[in-house]
């Protein structure tokens, strides 16, 4: 899951044009003596307040002795417009131990890929937020959200686009947004600083990922910023819940939906009837510490590449996604720390056979801000039971694949919204069975078609960053 510098949520902080600025007031009269006309105006004022705290709207109190009835104050508000955005200025340096990645079954020179070593410069993370917000006179939230995307070299310029309601009942998303399995969760991440590691863009950037190897805290199932609904309950004595139904995994926008073939390049299984939950607790004690928690899931019904049928090759046949994670933070005036475990179970892994599993992951993050400057730590460690063996299933094996990581960043707010930092980590990864692996799915789907899978066996990579972040 992305997690960004700036969520969606926090719009509600930034830059606001009000288009119509409507005001009312309604003056309480004290009573000066005991009269009775005035004695009966406070307590008809007094029932007005009552009747006040009952009710979904304001109530003015009474002016006038000889008034029986009150008048509803309109809490409507109209539409705002607001903005808001960031983005990063980064200088990476890194090496691998394997270089250089296949690009094609004959591993054509003029197709091979990958970071095998190097320094370059890149503009990350850059998004300009644009919400239209209102409040009806029952006190009904209402609005729609856009998140432009800032990246020159990329064909689409809008990443979110979503209605959203809000009130006493709770809290309504529509649209193409991240749901509960993003926002609402806690973990490692939440005290990693820099380009927040795993998290962030470096592993995109930087790491030839070793096939078959888990190098992401997002769940298998995660559904990004496809088209879905997300409801999320009030919050009550600490508590939150949220559900996230996302009816095709890789739709986005108005986009046709083909439900015979994956719609990702390079082909890979897709999900259908995708529902996220997650139950959070925060709370803030007296002697200031904080404490955050949250526990989610994902389940879905997978499918091939591509429906089986006469043609060849053949596509497995997968296993639904059911995966979980619990995770946690608590703080204390200036010091943080925060962890999860990830459970994926057998999601996605080919049907027919348990020896394979989608593999588990932890994560820690730890944080010290002193001022101006925060130093932060990361650690994350994730293993699987891969399959080796082969594509014939009368010889598959059982092999461990693992990846540790270490991290740690300095990150220092020259201004307001203005932050500069140094990153560094260190990245070990191995599964013995990554040929293997990547044969089998090669061998299951037509390679030509964009959907060819690099073998990438064991590695090992550093990466380095200094960079400057502007978030307004």
């Amino acid at each position: 899951m992305i997690r960004r510098f700036l969520s969606s949520t926090a719009l509600l902080g930034g830059l606001s044009l009000a288009l119509i600025s409507p005001a009312s007031a309604s003056v309480k009269k004290p009573p000066v003596a005991p009269d009775p006309a005035i004695t009966k105006e406070v307590v008809v004022e007094k029932e007005a307040t009552a009747a006040a705290k009952d009710s979904p709207c304001k109530i003015e109190p009474c002016k006038k002795a000889e008034e029986t009835t009150c008048k509803k104050v309109d809490e409507s508000v109209a539409p705002q417009l607001k903005f808001a955005g960031q983005t990063s200025f980064d200088n990476w340096m890194f090496k691998n131990s394997v270089r250089t990645i296949p690009g094609d079954s004959a591993n054509n020179a003029w197709n091979r890929k990958g970071n095998g070593r190097g320094q370059y410069f890149s503009v990350d993370d850059s998004r300009f937020h644009i919400s239209v917000d209102g409040k009806t006179d029952l006190g009904m939230e209402y609005g729609l959200h856009f998140t432009l995307n800032g990246d020159t070299g990329s064909t689409n310029t809008l990443r979110e686009n979503y209605l959203f309601f809000g009130g006493s009942w709770g809290k309504l998303f529509l649209g193409d947004t991240y749901g509960v399995e993003s926002t609402m969760t806690f973990g490692g991440w939440d005290n990693w600083g820099g380009t927040l590691f795993i998290d962030g863009g470096m592993v995109e950037h930087t790491v030839n990922v070793t096939t078959g190897t888990v190098v992401s805290d997002n769940l298998v199932g995660d559904t990004g910023r496809s088209t879905k609904m997300t409801y999320l309950t009030p919050r009550w004595e600490g508590f939150q819940f949220g559900v996230s139904y996302t009816p095709r995994g890789d739709h986005l926008g108005q986009g046709s939906v083909n439900s015979l073939v994956s719609a990702s390049s390079p082909k890979v299984p897709f999900d259908t009837d995708t529902v996220a939950s997650t139950l959070n607790f925060m709370h803030q004690f007296e002697n200031s510490i904080e404490i955050a928690l949250s526990a989610n899931s994902i389940f879905a019904r997978t499918h091939p590449e591509y429906t089986q049928g006469a043609t060849t090759p053949v596509p497995y046949n997968r296993q639904n996604v059911g995966s979980f994670a619990l995770g946690g933070r608590i703080s204390y005036q200036g010091l943080g720390f925060s962890t999860e475990y990830g459970n994926n179970g057998k999601s996605r892994q080919i049907a027919g056979q348990s020896l394979s599993n989608a593999g588990q992951f932890v994560s820690y993050g730890l944080s010290y801000t002193h001022g101006a400057t925060k130093v932060s730590t990361g650690y994350w460690y994730s293993w699987r039971n891969a399959l080796g063996g082969g594509i014939n299933p009368s010889t598959y094996t059982k092999v461990k694949a693992t990846t540790s990581a270490a991290g740690a960043a300095i990150d220092h707010k020259l201004a307001p919204g203005l932050v500069v930092y140094f990153e560094y980590a260190n990245f070990r990864m191995k599964n013995p069975a990554a040929l293997n692996e990547a044969n089998r799915l090669n061998a299951s789907t037509n390679s030509s078609s964009n959907s060819f899978v690099a073998p990438i066996p064991s590695n090992t990579a550093n990466s380095f960053v200094v960079g400057s972040r502007l978030v307004f």
